[in-house]
């Protein structure tokens, strides 16, 4: 009896699928978006308060890199934790939309999950980004390269965990959910790493669009900082997080949606 073989879409159609996932998330998750979009608005309020309260001078760059290296970057830490989960239920909304589709709500327990795994990879990251701050000196330099590396391999690796996670996927244990994710690479790192490219890339890159045209047009960089700390440019970086936020998570989800395809049978040598 002949194997059904299910025909697997390429890279072009994941893009496409992605992209018409990414556009049926903003029509139909608008008013979940623009509360997300609200409240990183007000943190962006929030944070210079604090900073100034604790007298820390944020760096005119805002790479990580930079941050955990000058003084107070525990803060800088902290701010990108509470972002990150003022962020999730972004990517939650959306993931449950192409895997579930039960609407735009948030339901309670889906989100408790999605929070607790969000906190626990961020914690994680920031943690050993901060860590390598700290030994940003010349004698322990190798020290400080390795852990910034896990800062970002970390978040990578189990980045198709999270899919799982939003629907609710059995797994017996936090290790076996983590070795699920991980196996889900195989054989498909470069096609998910293009996939992600062709969807996250060009909205990051908008991202990045307002501050660059006001350092091409206007008055340099000081014209963009004022922009970016003015209420226009608050709402504009906090509109755009969101959206990458949800292309990042649509195109997770269609990578999610792929490795769970049957594997076509490997050909014997010579065949």
């Amino acid at each position: 009896m002949e194997q059904v073989l299910i025909k697997r879409p390429g890279i072009v159609e994941l893009t496409i699928g992605t992209w018409r996932s990414i556009g049926g998330a903003f029509l139909g998750l608008l008013p979940v978006l623009a509360v997300v979009a609200a409240a990183l608005w007000g943190l962006d309020y929030i944070f210079p308060v604090i900073e100034q309260k604790l007298r820390v001078i944020r760096p005119a760059s805002t790479s990580m890199f930079v941050l955990m290296v000058v003084p107070g970057a525990w803060v800088f830490a902290l701010e990108k934790l509470a972002l990150g989960l003022v962020a999730a239920p972004a990517a939650l909304v959306t993931m449950r939309r192409i895997l579930v589709d039960d609407g735009p709500h948030l339901s309670p327990a889906p989100l408790l999950r999605f929070w607790l795994w969000a906190a626990m990879v961020l914690v994680m990251s920031l943690g050993a980004f901060y860590l390598s701050g700290l030994a940003a000196t010349p004698a322990v330099q190798l020290i400080s390269m390795v852990l910034e590396l896990l800062a970002i391999v970390i978040p990578l690796l189990v980045l198709l965990v999270f899919p799982a996670v939003a629907v609710g996927e059995p797994a017996p244990g936090l290790a076996a959910r983590i070795d699920t994710g991980l196996e889900r690479w195989d054989g498909n790192i470069w096609r998910f790493t293009l996939i992600v490219l062709f969807t996250a890339g060009p909205v990051w890159l908008l991202q990045r669009l307002p501050a660059a045209l006001i350092q091409r047009f206007g008055a340099g960089s000081d014209a963009a900082e004022k922009f970016d700390a003015s209420l226009a440019g608050s709402v504009v970086h906090a509109v755009l997080t969101v959206a990458l936020v949800v292309a990042a998570s649509a195109a997770v989800a269609w990578c999610y949606n792929f490795s769970k395809l049957p594997k076509p049978p490997r050909r014997a040598l010579g065949t």
